[in-house]
């Protein structure tokens, strides 16, 4: 289907529970797609939103205990959304062999991560300039896939535990700069800190993904400096390397974990993940929650709104929060840069120590 194609949304909304937790369900190309929104207490929309991609297997509800977002959204008075895989995998930008698409059956999540975005801002949960995008692993892949393919969508984004496909730096070409945070432990044995390379596909450095899109943005030269120590049984060690005076006012940065495994860092209280102990260490110096909105807070505001998304309907005025009462006709996603491009071909190693290692996730 071309551009100008469109296929049908149908918002199912339950009623919402006394803690401000809804499942909801959005139907995107014969797909039956599900999210989770969780409205701190005293937020009504219009209001700013974080969509959260959970990591390979996991559910909504098992990422959201595990994440430790809700306790900044409730600190500063934005909703959080916790969307759902097909297969609890997401269709990232890497290779297909590299995110084991043999196996797994991803969703169409470019066209369902467009359509909630549009179903969040028709509902009046979602200020549509202030809309943002963050992820893990599998879902911090995706993420970064939306930034090179719909960087016209979300104000800002981060990425946590991914590094940028090496393919990214031919084929990542946004239409605006993108402002982007990723969040990485150094010692990190799922997604390698240094990259890594295999006979399907390679990742970049972490370094090298925060400066590919230091070079997308037009940025000037990166300064860096150490976060506090601020847990004394905490052995990880935090240091911010961030990139301004970038075109539009866009930035990138980097927060490094020393020490840190694959783990999102967190300083409130959140339920480990069956596999964490195989994981390594979780930073305790920077909270996760805390640094992604930090970020992206400032932000939003002045973004492109692409058509029809937020457009005035009963549903999105101040303070209203009820669904449409019939099927909305969302646009499909245009071709991108990272569609139809990608072949089959061995990837071979570049001669840098930004990809290094060995993985299979």
């Amino acid at each position: 289907m071309g551009v100008l194609a469109l296929f049908g949304a149908v918002f199912t909304i339950p009623p919402a529970v006394a803690d401000g937790v809804r499942d909801l369900r959005l139907s995107v190309n014969g797909e039956d797609r599900r999210y989770v929104v969780v409205t701190p207490e005293g937020v009504s929309g219009p209001a700013p939103v974080v969509i959260a991609l959970h990591g390979a297997a996991q559910t909504p509800e098992s990422f959201r205990a595990y994440f430790g977002l809700d306790a900044a959204a409730a600190a500063h008075g934005f909703v959080a959304v916790y969307p759902e895989g097909e297969g609890r995998v997401w269709n990232d930008g890497r290779p297909a062999a590299m995110r084991l698409k043999m196996v797994l059956r991803p969703g169409d999540d470019v066209a369902f991560l467009v359509a909630l975005a549009r179903s969040l801002a028709e509902q009046g949960i979602a200020d549509p300039a202030r809309i943002y995008l963050t992820g893990i692993s599998n879902g911090g892949f995706m993420v970064q896939r939306m930034a090179c393919e719909h960087a016209e969508l979300f104000a800002a984004y981060s990425s946590i535990m991914a590094t940028a496909p090496a393919n990214y730096r031919e084929e990542c070409k946004p239409d605006r700069p993108v402002p982007i945070q990723f969040i990485h432990g150094t010692a990190d044995s799922v997604i390698a800190y240094s990259g890594f390379w295999t006979p399907v596909g390679a990742t970049l450095s972490a370094p090298e993904s925060a400066r590919l899109f230091a070079r997308i943005n037009g940025c000037g030269a990166s300064t860096q400096r150490e976060l506090p120590h601020l847990d004394v049984t905490d052995v990880t060690a935090a240091t911010l390397r961030r990139w301004d005076n970038c075109r539009d006012g866009s930035a990138v940065e980097l927060i490094s974990i020393e020490r840190g495994g694959h783990q999102p860092p967190a300083r409130v209280d959140t339920k480990p993940d069956l596999a964490t102990p195989f994981l390594g260490l979780r930073g305790r110096d920077v909270d996760s929650g805390e640094e992604i909105w930090r970020f992206m807070s400032a932000f939003g505001g002045t973004v492109a709104v692409p058509p029809g998304l937020g457009a005035v309907t009963p549903a999105s005025r101040p303070g209203a929060v009820a669904a449409p009462s019939r099927p909305v006709a969302v646009p499909l996603p245009p071709q991108s840069p990272l569609r139809g491009n990608r072949t089959d071909a061995v990837v071979r190693p570049a001669a840098s120590a930004d990809q290094r290692g060995i993985s299979a996730q």
